[in-house]
């Protein structure tokens, strides 16, 4: 019997690249107006690299994607010259107007019809790698709670979210279906702890060109819209 349908966000239920695109070009302009010592220095790219840099330097900071740009952010501020305080403060509101931005999804088709036609059903969650927010996204009417990488100290394919998301809805890895993009973040994480899975393999997404067979999901669904009939045919196997 499933219970609970976990969903991955980024790529699953809209297309991040522009997402993220666009948010660094509004911090890299907040940038470029209220703090132009930094980007008289660092151009765009350099400024990924730099985060980049930081990253590798400090292993802390890998599942925590929203510390990680902050501290980048603080670094390179203090890099060209802003004293500890001010680097602080300019790079808490600096990460403020990329969050805000990051938030502005452009939803998949059928996104909303699905979670909608599941949440009558099932119970939904959310298990992220990224800082996308469910309810600034108006999604937290149809997922019950939402873990992410930065929460948990862990990103998938660690066993860590799916483990955490089982004990918060106090089900069994038999009971759940995970859905997402990533074959191995999402669909190999998830064969690992038990769960179900149903691989949203779109072109535009990590998943093109790789077989099935690679990653062993449960089911493949290459529209959102495929999913809801996937879920049933899952759930109806077990009753079997």
């Amino acid at each position: 019997m499933i219970k609970l349908i976990t969903f991955d966000l980024d790529n699953t239920l809209w297309h991040a690249d522009p997402v993220l695109i666009r948010a660094e070009q509004h911090l890299y302009d907040w940038l470029k107006t209220n703090c132009p010592e930094l980007t008289d220095k660092y151009s765009k790219e350099s400024m990924r690299q730099f985060k980049a840099d930081v990253a590798n330097a400090n292993p802390g900071l890998k599942h925590k994607v929203s510390a990680l740009r902050l501290e980048a952010i603080k670094l390179s501020l203090l890099a060209v010259g802003y004293d500890e305080n001010s680097a602080m403060l300019q790079a808490q509101r600096a990460f403020e107007i990329f969050h805000r931005a990051r938030q502005q999804v452009t939803f998949f088709d059928h996104t909303l019809h699905v979670l909608n036609e599941l949440k009558k059903y099932y119970r939904l969650a959310a298990l992220t790698n990224g800082n996308a927010d469910v309810s600034t996204l108006g999604l937290d009417r149809y997922f019950e709670f939402s873990l992410s990488a930065e929460s948990v100290g862990k990103q998938k394919p660690a066993p860590d979210m799916f483990m955490m998301a089982l004990d918060h809805a106090n089900v069994a890895a038999e009971e759940v279906i995970h859905i997402g993009d990533h074959p191995e973040h999402d669909i190999m994480g998830a064969n690992k702890v038990g769960f179900h899975t149903i691989w949203v393999n779109f072109e535009t997404t990590n998943g093109a060109g790789i077989a099935p067979s690679t990653c062993h999901p449960t089911a493949v669904a290459n529209c959102l819209s495929e999913i809801p009939k996937l879920v049933a045919q899952i759930a109806e196997g077990l009753d079997k």
